[in-house]
């Protein structure tokens, strides 16, 4: 089993997730603050903002390549993309229109639901690698290497 790191978040994702931290941060500090002097108002914003930030962190994934799938796992999910079944695979470059169905969008990265049914676990946006299944259905992984990536699954595939 290959495995294959994920790509560093891209600027505009690492500057979503430094302002995103430091409000999470801010409405945690408010949230402790007023605590301890006895009011209680802030306390639901403290845990969702800490909730929404650590879950979204869990959501980074690790990728790996055996013979027969990819298997894409991170806190929340371990499921398998079957070589079989794929109908292309190929890197692509920055989108012109994404709409988030159903997921985090830049916290992070981009994770779970877009343009519909399609599948991200994509932390760099510059790095993404598209595959297409004979479905019809769409996965989007950002690995660190996406020639190096795209070549093993292509080598799997190619073999007996």
């Amino acid at each position: 089993m290959k495995q294959f790191r994920t790509a560093p978040m891209d600027k505009l994702t690492l500057a979503l997730t430094i302002i995103f931290g430091a409000i999470c941060a801010g409405v945690f500090v408010a949230a402790v603050i007023s605590v301890i002097s006895g009011e209680l108002f802030m306390i639901f914003p403290g845990v969702v903002v800490l909730v929404v930030f650590v879950s979204s962190y869990l959501m980074i994934p690790s990728i790996s390549v055996d013979r027969e799938e990819i298997r894409v796992k991170n806190y929340f999910v371990n499921f398998p993309i079957k070589i079989s079944e794929i109908a292309e695979l190929k890197e692509v470059g920055r989108l012109q229109w994404v709409i988030r169905s159903f997921g985090v969008g830049g916290l992070f990265g981009n994770f779970g639901y877009f343009n519909g049914n399609d599948v991200w676990y994509v932390t760099n946006l510059r790095k993404k690698v598209q595959i297409t299944m004979s479905s019809g259905k769409i996965y989007m992984l950002s690995p660190e290497a996406p020639e190096e990536f795209i070549n093993t699954v292509k080598n799997k595939k190619d073999s007996p």
